[in-house]
């Protein structure tokens, strides 16, 4: 009787998780966030930053980026590293 009951939940989660329909992964890789955003790396290897919500709020255009401190973020755009602010202004 357990094992029947065993098996029907773990059916129901496989069920579950298959209704979902996520196709994977969001992202390639994410950083820690620091001062409210993070760099992500979209599937296709460009950087960008991501709020709390997941929201892009500087769109994936670098080739590397960091994490913000002092209200600035090194990133790397064709082949030079730099500065921006958290409009994605190069400073």
């Amino acid at each position: 009787m357990f094992k029947k009951l065993i098996a029907a939940l773990l059916s129901l989660s496989v069920l579950t998780l298959n209704a979902c329909g996520t196709p994977g992964p969001k992202y390639r890789n994410v950083r820690s966030y620091s001062e409210g955003l993070a760099p992500v790396q979209t599937q296709g290897g460009r950087w960008g930053f991501v709020n709390e919500r997941q929201e892009w709020v500087i769109q994936p255009k670098f080739e590397d980026a960091g994490e913000f401190q002092g209200g600035k973020a090194a990133v790397r755009q064709n082949g030079k590293w730099g500065f921006i602010n958290k409009r994605g202004e190069w400073l």
